[in-house]
């Protein structure tokens, strides 16, 4: 059995250039999640909704690996369709899971309207049980201090080899750390 695959969902980047990173330091398989139907707004609404289009299937069979590390965006603090199609498909077939996302919700308002603590018990709602460790990347962490409560600012953030720099790169190691024991 193989140890890790990497399914990542990424619409700006964001989560592409994360999950190339996780392959990086962990030397694993790869794969992205691609949608039955795209569009920016017809996810956002099929996410609000709860539901979706659905997923292409996979190449890689999830349970052939140890353990699978799921990588995609919160959305306004809700788990993105592309994720959770891909919960509700492969879900039960899943040694272990990870979930990583990028957000723009900092680590101190994971848990307000809009944060990822929400996307965070939906998925362990959503698998029947815990995750092995659901970890998030406020892209916020990459701007100047004064720049990280700025919406506009965050929403802007393309997370790149220059920008994935101190605390961002801090929680990052600690994470692939963790993964690695």
């Amino acid at each position: 059995m193989k140890k890790d695959l990497v399914v990542y969902y990424s619409r700006t980047g964001n989560n592409k250039y994360l999950a190339g990173k996780m392959i990086n330091s962990l030397g694993c398989d790869a794969e992205a999640i691609r949608p039955r139907m795209g569009g920016f707004l017809f996810l956002l609404l099929f996410s609000s909704l709860k539901g979706g289009p659905g997923i292409r299937k996979l190449k890689h069979s999830v349970q052939d690996y140890e353990r699978v590390i799921l990588c995609g965006p919160v959305w306004m603090g809700m788990l993105v369709a592309p994720l959770r199609s891909f919960i509700k498909k492969y879900g039960k077939k899943l040694n272990r899971l990870v979930f990583v996302c990028c957000c723009a919700s900092s680590i101190d308002k994971k848990d307000e309207k809009f944060g990822h603590g929400h996307v965070f018990r939906e998925v362990e709602k959503l698998l029947d049980g815990p995750c092995e460790m659901c970890q998030a990347f406020p892209v916020g962490m990459v701007l100047p201090e004064d720049k990280r409560e700025d919406p506009e600012a965050v929403m802007q953030v393309r997370l790149t080899d220059e920008n994935f720099t101190g605390m961002i790169m801090d929680r990052y190691k600690k994470f692939i750390k963790k993964l690695k024991e």
